[in-house]
């Protein structure tokens, strides 16, 4: 079974790599990650793209 994470994210350009990061290093195998930016006014979205 997959697990799908969904993440939203506004103006955390400070956490959200170390969010990323934990999410990927996580032991389940079988899962999605859903990052939302609502439109943030810092750096959070090119975070997210990269």
């Amino acid at each position: 079974m997959k697990l799908s994470i969904i993440v939203p994210c506004y103006n955390v350009e400070h956490t959200v790599k170390k969010c990323i990061d934990s999410l990927l290093n996580s032991t389940y195998e079988d899962k999605e990650i859903i990052l939302v930016d609502d439109g943030s006014s810092d750096d959070t979205s090119s975070i997210i793209m990269q």
